[in-house]
């Protein structure tokens, strides 16, 4: 069931304070940190709010310190929400999508975020029989598409993190390559310090994170062959911009007034 924003403040009040009570266990090995109480199961989170909770106490007991929280579109939108409300920081959105394979629309083998800053797997493509030129192809035809998704959800495509510690939140972490595009392209931006956060991660795309943040934080943290970040949570749905904006307009005050425009003004 959907939680109304205007209802979010009190629920994620009693679910930090169980929480907190209990503690995650941070384990902090290189760049990495997890919560060794949350990691290797599945099913640890009621919701993307709940897990966010989480994340922001493993945040909490690994000491990072942020300007700004800035979660990925849009499933990551709800667990940035839970972070920065527990961190009293100020919520903003980028949006990054994934290089699928011409024969999906669930599997990437890279990403794509504003001014095409990229990334993609270059053996997975050559392995898979893809050219570079198509390759390159795809990711001008997802570059256009970043930018009518950031304005729809926040406006402006300008972003002012020149010397912020930033923390990059989404909703889990699977490959690695849509968080760290997101990273790429805040250090492009002049971030000073980058923080890369999820409530759920495979370690290998959490390490793909860790060489350009300057640390990942995770709750639960997975390995193994199979991997989904799905399956970190007991209740999983598809995000809507729509309500994506209701999270974001309750902690970015340049978005409290901002209206999504219609299809026909965009």
């Amino acid at each position: 069931m959907r939680r109304s924003a205007s209802g979010l403040k009190e629920t994620l009040a009693v679910i930090v304070g169980e929480e907190a009570s209990v503690g995650c266990g941070i384990h902090v090995e290189g760049k990495l940190a997890w919560c060794e109480g949350f990691s290797w199961r599945t099913r640890v989170f009621r919701d993307r709010i709940e897990a966010g909770a989480v994340l922001a106490e493993a945040l909490a007991e690994a000491r990072v310190e942020g300007d700004i929280v800035y979660a990925i579109a849009a499933g990551g939108v709800p667990v940035g929400y839970a972070v920065a409300e527990r961190m009293e920081l100020n919520l903003d959105t980028i949006v990054v999508k994934k290089i699928t394979f011409p024969w999906t629309t669930e599997a990437g083998f890279g990403a794509v975020a504003l001014e095409g800053i990229h990334y993609y797997n270059k053996t997975i493509a050559l392995a898979s029989g893809l050219e570079e030129e198509w390759v390159r192809g795809r990711i001008r035809e997802i570059a256009d598409y970043v930018v009518q998704r950031t304005l729809r959800l926040r406006g402006s495509t300008e972003y002012s993190v020149e010397g912020k510690r930033v923390i990059v939140v989404d909703d889990g972490i699977a490959m690695g390559y849509t968080m760290l595009v997101a990273l790429k392209y805040l250090k492009h931006k002049g971030a000073a310090r980058l923080i890369a956060a999820a409530p759920t991660a495979h370690v290998e795309g959490a390490r793909l994170a860790a060489s350009i943040a300057d640390m990942v934080v995770v709750a639960n943290m997975r390995k193994g062959p199979y991997f989904a970040v799905a399956d970190a949570y007991r209740e999983w749905r598809d995000i809507s911009d729509e309500e994506a904006l209701e999270y974001l307009r309750r902690r970015s005050p340049a978005l409290q007034a901002f209206n999504t425009p219609s299809p026909n003004e965009s």
